[in-house]
């Protein structure tokens, strides 16, 4: 079978350049993405020399020593692992999607081979053939392109400064085997679950025409439409009372589940949908319009097949954008509703807030509190483990006369030695209680046991630990501080901000009214933001609207001997394409339509997961950018289906009713 396998794939190069593509753009993908991550690891790690360091003793009686001098990769590692993930989920969906339409368009061809004696496991055997002649080129050019593309990659990696170093490319062997082996994989399983269905088809089927619609619906792609449609039912519904931090997985796959649901019941439901998105073309468009309609109800696992990769673009990238934008404005939004200070003074150089300037604002008549905690980074000893952590030194009486907050357990005052308060969200993650003893070290120094006074809810706005002034190696200095100012004073920030600018000098410190602060927060915060999605949703966005492109082209390689069918019935050229064009308007349409209410359903369980204080939580939607990837979408998809059915006009003949396809 494998000479006929050869030759099947050289005779119908147009139906196998679209695996193709999708195979070695979703290869390249993977070797970028794992290049990437590699060059995160290579990072050195080592303490430097002269760098702080303490030494704990974690519950199991485990000494363990940590540095200031590490490196954090979390965080960029953190964001290219979800860029993995979006990554990988677009491309097995591509490629899955891609094999099976593959092997659908040629179900006559398969029938043939029954006909003159073939048996399933020979046909069977043919077909993943076809998929090592194609797959294992396949992988070698998305190594190829990986490896010039790695270090342009890295290189705009560093550009958006989510890396605290500059990367640098490091050994391209490992990530492009394991993106070679992950291809090859993929496109081994994508074939072996089409291979059952080429080895099911009948001798009937070579004298069948609509060999498309002939069980659109196996009883495998039912049971797991049905599966994945339950699961992410399930994890979308527990995501509401989950709390913020469980709900954001629940959300996430619960949502890619039902997107994959949504595309292997398409046959299901999407016809009658479609064909109702088409009503008004018979009006518009009465001959055109209707050969459209016909066109998407008929050929199911064809419309399936288009509206897949709209829909699983659209649904990964939607949610993991929606979820991120919606923390970010629900935390700006829970801060902006706790702070109760008029005023906020930042130094204009590094160096912190000296005492004398917050002995000036504590002395001005008009200034009724100053709180302003120092940030310092401490390591903490665990029942199994010990790690870093932010802490504050902090008066927490203050904080909580210029902050809404609460105490949650304990009792509020002024903090003594050997006493700490903690976050009610610290508190939950590792179970501490007031009363409870905490065993932590300031770099440099030597472990400290402190008693938790109290357990404080304020969101974000109260530190994790917060420490009393006076521990032993702690001297940082405060980066900011809040002022509430008395009642008088309250209605004319902006005048009591620019004179204690002129006192102060405004060379030394910026003091500025609360409102205007968060908004340029909002503004920094919001460029990173558009940073994160940039590297999480471009190369996964790219790579489906090349898939979109080339199923179209899969598609519109068997459809020569239709449109010469067209044409000899007296349909115009001009009808034919205006056809191809409402087809792939209505396909799209249908699939972004479909996106978003998969979309929306998760976002809005994970917004119920969010709390706000004294109000709803925010619901942030980047309307920009997936208006401009549906737009994208479109735009290639009637490209891509008017070139080739102008290309299909061009080559129209009576004899071509009769020639193979």
């Amino acid at each position: 079978m494998w000479r006929i396998s050869v030759q099947s794939v050289r005779y119908y190069w147009a139906l196998f350049v679209g695996t193709f593509v999708a195979l070695a753009l979703g290869v390249a993908l993977i070797g970028v993405s794992a290049s990437a991550m590699a060059a995160t690891w290579t990072v050195s790690e080592r303490t430097a020399s002269g760098n702080a360091s303490v030494t704990l003793t974690d519950g199991t009686g485990t000494a363990r020593t940590l540095s200031s001098g590490d490196l954090d990769m979390g965080g960029v590692q953190s964001v290219l692992a979800m860029a993995g993930v979006v990554s990988a989920f677009v491309t097995v969906f591509v490629i899955a999607g891609t094999f099976a339409f593959g092997v659908a368009l040629r179900r006559r061809d398969m029938g043939l081979l029954r006909l003159v004696g073939a048996g399933g496991p020979q046909v069977r055997r043919m077909v993943l053939c076809e998929s090592l002649v194609v797959a294992v080129p396949a992988a070698g050019f998305g190594c190829v392109v990986a490896a010039l593309a790695a270090p342009f990659a890295v290189e705009a990696l560093n550009g958006t400064g989510l890396s605290p170093v500059d990367l640098r490319p490091g050994p391209l062997f490992w990530p492009l085997v394991f993106a070679s082996v992950s291809g090859l994989t993929l496109s081994l399983l994508g074939m072996l679950a089409a291979s059952k269905r080429a080895a099911r088809a009948r001798p009937t089927e070579a004298l069948r025409e609509a060999d498309l619609d002939s069980r659109t619906m196996t009883v495998g792609r039912s049971v797991m439409g049905a599966l994945t449609l339950i699961a992410g039912a399930v994890m979308v519904a527990l995501a509401p009372g989950a709390g913020a931090e469980a709900a954001t997985p629940l959300a996430l796959f619960g949502t890619m589940a039902l997107a994959v649901a949504a595309s292997l019941l398409g046959p299901l439901y999407l016809p009658p949908l479609l064909r109702l998105l088409s009503l008004p073309l018979r009006w518009i468009d009465p001959v055109a319009g209707r050969l459209a309609a016909k066109a998407v109800g008929t050929s199911r696992r064809r419309t399936a097949s288009l509206v897949g990769p709209v829909l699983a673009i659209l649904a990964i990238v939607g949610v993991f954008t929606t979820v991120l934008s919606t923390t970010g404005a629900a935390t700006k939004a829970d801060d902006r509703a706790r702070t109760v200070a008029q005023l906020v003074v930042e130094p204009v150089a590094d160096g912190g807030l000296t005492r004398s300037e917050l002995a000036t604002l504590r002395a001005d008549a008009r200034v009724a509190a100053v709180s302003a905690h120092a940030p310092l980074e401490v390591a903490v000893a665990g029942p199994h483990s010990v790690w870093k952590e932010q802490a504050a030194l902090a008066d927490p009486v203050a904080l909580a006369r210029t902050h809404r907050m609460s105490v949650a357990e304990g009792s509020l005052g002024p903090l003594e030695p050997g006493t700490i308060a903690i976050s009610k969200e610290f508190a939950d993650w590792y179970g501490y209680h007031a009363d409870s003893e905490i065993t932590f070290g300031v770099f440099g120094g030597e472990p400290i046991k402190a008693r938790v006074a109290a357990v404080l809810d304020g969101g974000s706005a109260v530190p994790h630990l917060l420490l009393p002034a006076g521990v032993a190696g702690a001297a940082a200095a405060p980066e900011r501080a809040s002022i509430l100012l008395d009642r008088a004073s309250a209605g004319s920030a902006e005048a009591v901000a620019a004179e204690l600018n002129e006192r102060l000098g405004a060379d030394r410190v910026q003091v500025t009214p609360t409102a205007r602060w968060f908004a340029h927060a909002a503004t920094d915060q919001d460029r990173l933001n558009r940073l994160v999605l940039l590297v999480l949703t471009g190369p996964a966005s790219l790579y489906a609207l090349i898939a979109v492109a080339s199923t179209l082209v899969m598609s519109y390689s068997r459809r020569g001997k239709e449109i010469t069918g067209m044409r000899m019935l007296g349909v115009s050229g001009g009808q034919v394409r205006r056809m191809a064009l409402w087809e792939t308007l209505s396909t799209t349409l249908l699939g972004v339509m479909v996106a978003a209410v998969v979309v929306a359903l998760g976002a809005v369980a994970y917004r119920r997961a969010l709390t706000v204080f004294g109000g709803e939580t925010p619901l942030s939607v980047p309307w920009g950018l997936l208006g401009t990837l549906a737009a994208a979408l479109l735009l290639v998809g009637v490209t891509v289906s008017l070139a080739a059915t102008g290309r299909l006009l061009r080559q129209v003949g009576v004899a071509s009713v009769t020639s193979r396809q």
